[in-house]
């Protein structure tokens, strides 16, 4: 089968992607290690364990995955978006501190005519990942049939829908000024990905968040459950038709939400971080002629 194929080629990739991760330790000679969650951050994090250099480790979603739980243990302190993850974890100090916003997401400005939209019209955006999303896509064009006076701006994913392109629609394959779309955009429809929950608790956008029923555990849905319904409305795909989509779309351009996450996520993690390692040095300051593993095999190599 094609996943049978997919998942054999990851497994002949991990000695690989070890080795990669463990020249890049000895050569940077890290004080701190970060890792944000996924299958990618468990090599960096497998080699800080081994060496003793300080890991720290950010949860995203409400329920940890599985290189969350394996690090949480050996962690300095596990940042979290939902307080609730830590009763998951088996971690020695957990801090809430949001998931991480980029700041051109947080200081974009609109520009309808940037996408060729008219200027003073209530805009949608509608996308559903990096990919698209075919339900998302069909179903927001037969409900713009029923909204004469809102534009929709589209993100297909690179899937070219078969409705020809009307005023009030436009179709583009991918955004790279998302920050540029959202701050444009007064009601968004889209997936329940934790960054993009984030993006838009930080901007208070009003939202109808439709979770990917495939993700894995479900962890989109258990995400958006977590959200201000004052600001989103939570749509399962089950219960999504057009004539429902048209209802939540009017019922949210009704909304004046506020900014329910906090945008300085980053700097309390950095904060926490370099707390720690100033901690250390100070503590540490009698032995600093002492080097740690990792770095006595880097000066051997380097």
């Amino acid at each position: 089968p094609y996943w049978a194929m997919w998942a054999l080629l990851g497994v002949v990739q991990v000695p690989f992607a070890l080795a990669c991760a463990l020249w890049i330790v000895l050569k940077v000679r890290p004080t701190a290690i970060i890792g944000f969650g996924g299958y990618g951050a468990f090599a960096p994090l497998l080699w800080g364990t081994v060496f003793r250099i300080p890991i720290y480790i950010h949860e995203q979603n409400l329920f940890p995955g599985l290189v969350t739980k394996l690090f949480a243990p050996f962690a300095q302190k596990v940042f979290l978006t939902y307080p609730r993850t830590a009763r998951w974890l088996h971690a020695r100090y957990a801090v809430v501190t949001g998931l991480p916003v980029r700041p051109e997401i947080l200081c974009a400005q609109p520009n309808p005519q940037r996408f060729g939209l008219r200027a003073g019209m209530k805009t949608v955006l509608v996308f559903g990942g990096s990919r698209g999303s075919k339900i998302l896509t069909e179903t927001a064009i037969a409900a713009q049939r029923s909204c004469p006076d809102v534009q929709f701006l589209i993100v297909t994913g690179g899937k070219e829908p078969t409705v020809s392109q009307s005023t009030h629609m436009v179709f583009v394959p991918y955004i790279h000024e998302m920050g540029v779309a959202l701050a444009t955009a007064d009601v968004v429809i889209c997936r329940a990905g934790a960054a993009t929950l984030a993006e838009l608790a930080a901007l208070g956008k009003p939202a109808i968040v439709i979770p990917w029923p495939l993700a894995a555990g479900d962890h989109q849905t258990a995400n958006a459950k977590q959200l201000d319904r004052n600001n989103f409305i939570l749509l399962p795909e089950s219960q999504l038709t057009p004539g429902r989509l048209v209802q939540e779309i009017k019922n949210a351009l009704h909304r004046k939400p506020q900014a329910t996450q906090r945008a300085d996520a980053l700097t309390l993690i950095l904060r926490e971080v370099l707390s720690d390692a100033t901690s250390t040095c100070n503590t540490f300051a009698l032995y600093r002629d002492r080097r740690r593993r990792h770095e006595w095999v880097g000066q051997s190599l380097f």
